[in-house]
């Protein structure tokens, strides 16, 4: 029904969940659109203009808009609800916790581990997603950063891991990790075909500083 909607911020509530709630004045009429936390944080500040690409839900007693940064995380979200098991609640909780990217990477590298990491998402789900979706990531490799290949080496893959062992330790959620590490591999160049690999504490270190940049945005 709604492909999508332009209007200006009116509000934005944000928690601490990987799920959020925009509202959007278009023409004098406020449409509640519920957005990823990761979307919500940059799409804009109360009073600018915005477009959502959106996606209507449509239950015996609910209407309810999900919202979007670009079509082809829509698209994506559409996919992830054709799982059973999958409604479009969590669909938008898995890509607001890993973000488009890691989510096809997961998919296509079956890694049920990462796919994990969503609220509501657990291991039995995590396997059927894997299952039932990887023969459908082509049609997203070209929206992804780079490619559906791992992003990081073995070695540095663990060295990742273990970092964000350590920031979940400290009492970060899932999507705020996510969205630290991409920002760390983003500035540092950090790939499959980095040659100079930062250790544990020095990753943590980038992590911390680029949460703390976003704490104050």
């Amino acid at each position: 029904m709604f492909a999508f909607l332009k209007g200006t911020i009116a509000h934005k509530e944000l928690s601490t969940q990987p799920v959020d709630r925009l509202l959007i004045d278009v023409s004098g009429v406020g449409f509640e659109i519920w957005m990823a936390q990761r979307n919500l944080a940059s799409i804009g500040e109360v009073g600018e203009d915005v477009i959502v690409h959106t996606f209507l839900a449509v239950r015996e007693t609910e209407l309810t808009i999900f919202g979007f940064e670009t079509q082809e995380e829509r698209q994506l979200f559409q996919t992830l609800k054709t799982v059973t098991g999958v409604g479009p609640k969590v669909a938008l909780s898995i890509i607001g916790t890993l973000g488009m990217n890691h989510c096809i990477d997961s998919i296509v590298n079956q890694d049920d581990r990462v796919m994990s990491q969503a609220p509501g998402v657990g291991p039995k789900l995590a396997k059927r997603i894997m299952l039932e979706l990887k023969s459908k990531m082509d049609e997203f490799a070209p929206h992804a950063n780079k490619s559906t290949k791992p992003v990081v080496k073995d070695n540095l893959r663990a060295t990742f891991d273990e970092t964000r062992m350590i920031l979940e330790g400290l009492g970060y959620t899932a999507t705020e990790i996510n969205m630290a590490l991409d920002s760390v591999k983003k500035d540092n160049e950090l790939s499959d075909k980095s040659n100079d690999e930062p250790d544990v504490e020095m990753l943590v270190q980038l992590s911390l500083r680029a949460l703390g940049k976003a704490s104050v945005k």
